[in-house]
């Protein structure tokens, strides 16, 4: 009888400790891991920004009269060439203001005629005076009167030549009022926006008017990337690096570009972080893809031509803990094989591509260190015994045999 009372205990007690001790037992085996040695590479690294499609040569045209469209003669899609006349405003004010103006001038110039001769005639007159004068004829007071009208017919004159080259001024101005009535293209290129119908009033621009812009024009063949580098990154930006832009509306294409412009001065942003725009130009562009204001991401390569050899490892070789100081970056260590076994060793890292990672301090190259698979470098310890796998056979074992839970 009390040997049957021990029996459900025995049953519960192999229940528990035959698995630990499999476990055990399990641990104890050597885990699968991929490996390579540590070799000299030139690496390649990147930075990754963000920003938008622009074309380098755009003009936004507007009005500097005000006037009512008198003729658009373009469309939108238009190919046009510098000075071609886009759109003409209602001369008819301009024309007005000519017209007056220049009846104002005729009138000068007969004013100009007429005091020329009476200056002339109180000349000729002040000069008899003066003679009768010197032989005592007259009295002072005669004579003072008709110097007084010689001067005055001098002034006249001037006056009236003043007022001749105010109308001619203004005249002038009318006229380049007239020629600001007529749009032309700035520049060669395609007319990529119209803002204006014909009928409606233009505003000059200086009015802060909201929709003051008549069209737009852009040479199309000059599409480039701006982009905005962290101030963090930008030291590693120069002209003439290489760059993959990928705008948002083809997510599955890049183009290749070239720095061309880097900002010295940062933008002016509301928050703490400071970007430098960056300009990309694409080298081959098709012109009905692209549109500017597109959204897109670059990635400039930021090697340089004289780049050296470093040791680098793959990147997933690298495993990071949290520091003990918050401030501080995250400690980086491998797994470096020798004798079976793995050792984790601490390691400063550096530069990085999208495959490998720099090690500037830790390792030495012909080293072997592990790089895979994923989940068992994950869970791997210190000092466990391991066996080196082709890469297929190690993420096999690693799915039949998966990596026991923390």
């Amino acid at each position: 009888m009390q040997r049957k009372k021990w029996v459900p205990f025995a049953v519960i007690a192999a229940l528990v400790v035959i698995p630990v001790a499999l476990k055990l037992l399990r641990s104890e085996e050597a885990k699968a891991v991929e490996a390579q040695n540590v070799a000299m590479r030139v690496l390649s690294p990147s930075i990754l920004a963000s920003g938008t499609l622009v074309y380098e040569s755009e003009r936004k045209l507007v009005s500097e009269v005000i006037g009512r469209v008198e003729n658009v003669l373009v469309h939108e899609g238009d190919q046009v060439k510098t000075g071609q006349l886009l759109l003409r405003l209602d001369p008819a004010a301009s024309l007005a203001q000519i017209a007056r103006l220049e009846a104002a001038r005729a009138q000068s110039q007969l004013n100009i005629e007429r005091q020329q001769v009476n200056l002339r005639t109180q000349e000729a007159k002040w000069r008899r005076h003066e003679s009768l004068r010197e032989k005592n004829l007259i009295d002072q007071n005669t004579y003072e009167e008709i110097s007084a009208q010689r001067d005055l017919a001098q002034v006249e004159l001037n006056t009236s030549r003043a007022m001749l080259r105010q109308t001619e001024a203004q005249m002038k101005e009318a006229r380049e009022q007239l020629a600001k009535t007529e749009i032309r293209s700035p520049i060669s290129g395609k007319v990529t926006a119209i803002f204006i119908e014909t009928g409606e009033t233009a505003v000059p621009s200086a009015m802060s008017i909201a929709g003051s812009d008549l069209m737009i024009v852009a040479d199309t063949a000059s599409l480039y990337a701006e982009v905005n580098v962290d101030e963090t990154d930008v030291a590693r930006v120069g002209v003439g690096q290489e760059a993959k832009i990928v705008p948002a509306a083809f997510p599955d294409k890049a183009w290749a570009g070239t720095v061309e412009q880097v900002a010295i001065s940062p933008r002016q942003n509301t928050g703490q972080a400071k970007n430098y725009a960056v300009k990309i130009r694409l080298a081959a562009t098709e012109e009905m893809q692209f549109h500017p204001g597109m959204s897109c991401r670059a990635e400039i390569s930021t090697r340089r031509e004289n780049a050296k050899k470093t040791v680098a490892v793959p990147v997933q070789a690298v495993k990071y803990e949290p520091s003990e100081d918050k401030d501080a970056k995250a400690k980086a260590s491998v797994f470096v094989v020798a004798d079976g076994k793995v050792k984790q060793r601490a390691v400063e890292t550096g530069t990085a591509d999208d495959m490998y990672i720099e090690i500037q301090r830790g390792l030495k190259e012909g080293e072997t260190i592990v790089t895979g698979p994923a989940k068992t470098l994950r869970f791997l310890r210190d000092g466990e015994a391991v066996t080196v796998t082709a890469p297929e056979e190690s993420a096999a074992s690693d799915a039949a045999d998966p990596a026991p839970k923390r």
